[in-house]
């Protein structure tokens, strides 16, 4: 008797797909990473999945989407729900939510979100009177959906200045939209606006959030300035963070990994900026002591994070040689064991996408497949 076949919506397709790259820990680019994600399906105790299957249900756009029952059902318990009827449910009471704002999940004719709207239009008093009801809500998937629409009405809106003045200090903004979904490619406009008014008021002096507030909208603008060769803005706020504040390995243990570790490859780049290789090798030892002792104490999520972010500083700086990045990798080396085979011996630059753990990351690589 054949196995039973299943209509899948491309919604709760991107969103299984979604929590799959969560749970492995990389995104699914290629063939390569399907097989790995087979590997590691069959290696928690399922029953397997051939890396066809992955590749034919979320890379393959020629395919139709139905996929035998029992293929959903190892996904969803792979990602932590008791079945695919688990997972729909969960869903389900997301969509109800996601639907009060206008968001149709599964219209094959676009439509516009309420949020949308209001952003593009700027008529803003009624998102704000919206927005403000978020202080009463715990649930994070649905922070998270709010603030994911956002991300997108703002991502194609024309300009964001009036939006960014409005509600920028909305706890749900400040959280879930410029921290958890923070935007390093700087992709959505008058973002820089938006990052100095999340920075607005915040003296790193008075509390550790504070602190770590100041450190992580301060390095996405100088990772911006950098990037974009604005180099005189990129070297002024430089030496404010690394020369007028230049926090020690005590202040650093104390800081969450996330600051941290932008922190530290933020330094990379500057050292580049100042074109001082001494001081840049220096640090570079300073850095790897740092990290072996660090690295005992951490989670390997967190050690991902780390090794995103100063890798990438690694392939940006043009003074650190190709020896320092196999020292890079060398200590890292762990890590690469839940990772699609023989990515270590690849260049740093092809390494480094798996491990970013930047919440937007992943939606422009999923509005990619639409």
């Amino acid at each position: 008797m054949p196995k039973p076949k299943y209509l899948l919506s491309e919604y709760n397709k991107k969103e299984i797909f979604k929590k799959l790259c969560i749970q492995v820990g990389f995104p699914i680019f290629s063939k390569l990473d399907c097989k790995k994600v087979s590997e590691l399906i069959a290696a928690a105790g399922f029953s397997g999945i051939s890396e066809s299957t992955i590749y034919r249900l979320f890379l393959w756009k020629g395919n139709k989407n139905r996929p035998y029952l029992h293929t959903l059902n190892t996904l969803a318990q792979f990602c932590g729900y008791s079945s695919w009827n688990d997972f729909e449910i969960q869903q389900q009471e997301i969509d109800s939510f996601v639907l009060g704002y206008g968001k149709f999940q599964n219209s094959k004719v676009e439509v516009k979100s309420l949020i949308s709207i209001c952003i593009h239009e700027n008529e803003l008093k009624p998102l704000y009177q919206y927005t403000e009801q978020f202080e009463a809500i715990d649930d994070f998937e649905i922070k998270s959906k709010f603030a994911k629409e956002i991300f997108n009405s703002t991502l194609t809106n024309s300009n964001n200045e009036q939006f960014f003045k409005t509600f920028h200090h909305f706890p749900v903004i400040r959280e879930f939209y410029f921290e958890l979904l923070a935007d390093p490619s700087f992709s959505i406009p008058n973002y820089e606006s938006g990052i100095e008014l999340y920075l607005k008021n915040i003296k790193p002096e008075n509390s550790m959030k504070d602190l770590q507030d100041f450190i992580f909208g301060n390095c996405l603008l100088f990772r911006h300035y950098f990037l974009s060769k604005k180099l005189v803005k990129a070297k002024k706020l430089g030496k404010m963070l690394f020369e007028n504040l230049a926090l020690n390995e005590k202040q650093l243990s104390e800081i969450h990994v996330f600051p941290v570790a932008r922190y530290l490859s933020c330094k990379l780049m500057y050292l580049d900026l100042k074109n001082n290789l001494v001081e840049t090798f220096d640090f570079i030892e300073e850095l790897h002591d740092f990290l072996g002792k660090r690295m005992s104490e951490i989670s390997l999520h967190e050690q991902r994070i780390l090794f995103y972010n100063i890798g990438e500083a690694y392939v940006f700086n043009g003074l650190i040689t190709q020896q320092d990045h196999d020292q890079l990798k060398k200590l890292f080396a762990h890590l690469f064991d839940q990772l699609p085979n023989q990515l270590i011996n690849q260049k740093l630059e092809k390494i480094v996408p798996y491990f970013n753990k930047n919440g937007s990351f992943l939606i422009h690589y999923l509005n990619q497949l639409e």
